[in-house]
């Protein structure tokens, strides 16, 4: 029969989801049963958060080069237990309780988890064990640094429009203009709300447009520091709609909803950086490349307020402030959002699984749990009927028949340039 084998949990305080706010309280409880008793020269709790990216590139002449960064946001190391000699003491084959507290700066990143590295926060516990490796147990638990949407600048509850003019072939051939418009009424939003996009085609080229893909857009910018400052970018569809084409000489439009997803702020002082963008492509036959507009927009935990009327309906945010009272039933409202009392639930990223935290450089562990971040997700309702929107729905009738359009909506793709 094996031997029992030591036992550890660490339960943090606050939300079962173990998410925190940059700024606020950190605390929780150990709770170590050693499977017998050890001699150790200490029983340390060590919270950090890092910043990591690693990827390779081969070049033309066969040689690969390793690139890497790292930036430190977070250490706290306590003593547990500590020997006052350099004479090892016993831990006892019993159970251990131990509580501990930090108080999270304000200037944290928020946590993110991706191909090629990512923000972690974890708090583990280290037996330091005399003439032997050091013993390990590791949790990771999430971070969110607010992003106040109505404290940029410049403001993003302006509309913007965006206009792609293409021409082809050249000289006396060249043909008639391929005009693309695309509309947003703002550009700053918040998980739960939605982004209305608004397509305007006029097509007076002798070229067809086979299809309009609509996607929302993550672009994530990894940045090394060894051996040289080096970038390397990946790009993910969050989410997309395929609408049908426009023939030649005709035109159409489009309008149509994404909801934006689980997802981390807006983010450009790190060495990932993350920024999302709107992006139409017009897929023309027998052309390599399509004409496509891409507008940036800005993902935050704090909504924007002062919307006009066509943008609160177009993001469905007449709900914002809805009264305690009413939340039975509902999702909850977090006591770790002070400023904001609009219902709101923390999820995963729709397009991460879970990871494993052990990192290269650890010391054997006696155990450690999967992660995944979860970021907030708020809960509007539309002050027509008081339901829940909890799903991108297509908008108005494009001057053009849709018979074929299909919404995707948090299903996933990567690419790399």
């Amino acid at each position: 029969m094996a031997p029992p084998a030591t036992v550890c949990k660490i339960t943090l305080d606050g939300n079962s989801q173990d998410v925190f706010f940059a700024g606020q309280k950190l605390s929780g409880t150990v709770d170590l049963t050693p499977s017998k008793a050890k001699k150790v020269k200490g029983v340390q709790l060590k919270i950090t958060g890092v910043g990591c990216v690693r990827w390779t590139e081969t070049y033309g002449t066969g040689t690969t080069v390793l690139f890497s960064g790292r930036e430190e946001y977070l250490t706290h190391t306590v003593d547990l237990l500590r020997s006052e000699t350099d004479e090892p003491i016993e831990l006892p084959a019993q159970r251990h309780l131990y509580k501990f507290s930090l108080l999270l700066p304000h200037t944290l990143p928020t946590s993110f988890e991706g191909d090629y590295g990512y923000i972690r926060y974890t708090v583990r516990l280290v037996l330091q064990r005399p003439w032997k490796f050091d013993l390990t147990y590791k949790i990771a638990f999430t971070v969110v640094n607010q992003l106040n949407l109505n404290a940029l600048d410049p403001p993003l509850n302006v509309a913007v429009v965006q206009e792609q003019i293409k021409h082809f072939s050249c000289g006396p051939c060249r043909s008639d203009p391929l005009t693309i418009n695309v509309l947003l009424p703002m550009t700053g939003y918040v998980p739960g709300q939605f982004i209305l996009t608004t397509v305007d085609i006029s097509n007076r080229s002798n070229k067809c447009i086979a299809e309009v893909k609509l996607k929302l857009r993550r672009k994530v910018l990894y940045r090394s520091k060894s051996p040289y400052e080096q970038t390397k970018v990946v790009r993910c569809t969050l989410a997309k709609f395929q609408c049908s084409g426009v023939d030649s000489k005709s035109s159409a439009g489009y309008e149509r909803r994404f909801l934006v997803p689980p997802e981390p702020p807006t983010r450009s002082d790190t060495i990932i950086r993350l920024e999302y963008y709107v992006e139409v492509v017009a897929k023309v036959l027998g052309m390599a490349s399509s004409p496509r507009v891409r507008i940036p927009i800005t993902i935050g935990t704090i909504p924007l307020m002062k919307l006009n009327r066509t943008q609160q309906r177009a993001s469905i945010v007449e709900a914002h402030f809805v009264p305690s009272s009413s939340s039975s039933g509902g999702p909850k409202k977090h006591a770790s959002v002070q400023s904001l009392t609009i219902p709101h639930t923390f999820e995963q990223s729709l397009n991460r699984t879970e990871v494993h935290i052990e990192d290269d450089d650890d010391p054997p562990s006696f155990g450690t749990l999967v992660f995944a971040p979860r970021y907030p997700v708020y809960r509007f309702e539309d002050e027509d009927d008081g339901s829940e929107v909890v799903s991108a729905t297509p908008g108005r009738k494009s001057t053009k028949k849709q018979t074929d359009d299909t919404a995707a909506p948090g299903k996933s793709s990567t690419s790399q340039s």
